[in-house]
């Protein structure tokens, strides 16, 4: 198990810079295989359970969540069925689609042969974390690992502590995207964005058909210093210091890009524009370009 979590470790450090290029969900469900592999105390060698993974994840700030977690395993040995059943929950700390979470809740073990059955049930943590690689806007591939432990004797006597490791992979279905906002069907002539707009800002490049004013943030983008009150960009949730920095999937680099990627879009077509919130958090969200 020492190389799932050095493959994880190196996935952390490739992915963990993409992290505020990331969208950031509210809530999201997880669902998928899961392998567990279990410490029988020197009863046996360890033993290998193949079983499944559920989760639910609700994140109220960008950062950080609460995870619930239950899982179930199952497997028959010299004649002795096993099932595993684990409910946990906990806070969950996002990376953008990296995350690590700390779960703690209850084990349930029962062990059944020969027409007799016992079962067991005890403290449990579940340590560790996994990626989310998104595969479209909606739903993301995940593969996590972990230690978990719990302490069970099902043969009765003391109780001893099981030190096992799992890991699993599957899908994630994400809700409540925070920055994609609803498109806007509005239509703000273009002579009416002109007439509200403020004194230019120094060095500034008129993009009419927004309704806004940018300046140069280097290569990373153009940044929104004037922005006219109900213009296309303004209704659309596009504010003062935001960076756009991609037009329909191209990127844009200076505030010449910008304007050149918009300059032929005929009046009342619907744009995507990318853009950093507050010049930190990667958003995006669509735009109705005003007529003239």
């Amino acid at each position: 198990m020492r190389y799932w979590f050095a493959l994880l470790g190196i996935s952390f450090i490739f992915v963990g810079g993409t992290a505020t290029a990331q969208d950031y969900y509210r809530a999201e469900i997880f669902g998928g295989y899961s392998y567990l592999n279990i410490d029988t105390n020197g009863l046996t060698s360890r033993q290998s359970l193949n079983g499944w993974e559920t989760s639910f994840t609700g994140s109220p700030i960008k950062w950080v969540g609460v995870e619930g977690d239950v899982s179930g395993y199952y497997k028959t040995y010299l004649g002795v069925k096993v099932t595993d059943y684990a409910f946990a929950g906990g806070p969950r700390i996002n990376f953008g689609p990296a995350f690590v979470h700390t779960l703690f809740g209850m084990d349930s073990l029962t062990g059944s042969a020969l027409g007799l059955s016992a079962s067991q049930n005890s403290f449990a943590g579940v340590l560790g974390g996994g990626i989310e690689y998104p595969t479209s806007k909606r739903l993301a591939a995940r593969v996590s690992v972990d230690y978990a432990f719990t302490h069970h004797n099902i043969l009765g006597g003391t109780r001893v502590l099981q030190n096992n490791f799992r890991a699993s992979v599957g899908i994630v279905f994400r809700f409540g995207p925070v920055g994609a906002k609803a498109k806007t069907t509005i239509l703000l002539p273009r002579s009416s964005v002109a007439r509200k707009r403020t004194a230019a800002a120094p060095g500034a490049v008129v993009i009419p058909e927004l309704g806004v004013q940018v300046v140069s943030r280097g290569e990373y983008g153009a940044e929104v210093a004037v922005l006219a009150g109900s213009s296309p960009a303004q209704t659309a949730g596009i504010n003062v210091g935001d960076i756009i920095n991609s037009v329909d999937g191209t990127v844009i680099h200076t505030p010449a890009d910008l304007s050149a990627r918009l300059a032929n879009r005929s009046p009342g077509t619907e744009v995507r524009i990318g853009y950093l919130l507050s010049g930190k958090w990667q958003s995006e969200t669509a735009v109705v370009i005003g007529s003239k």
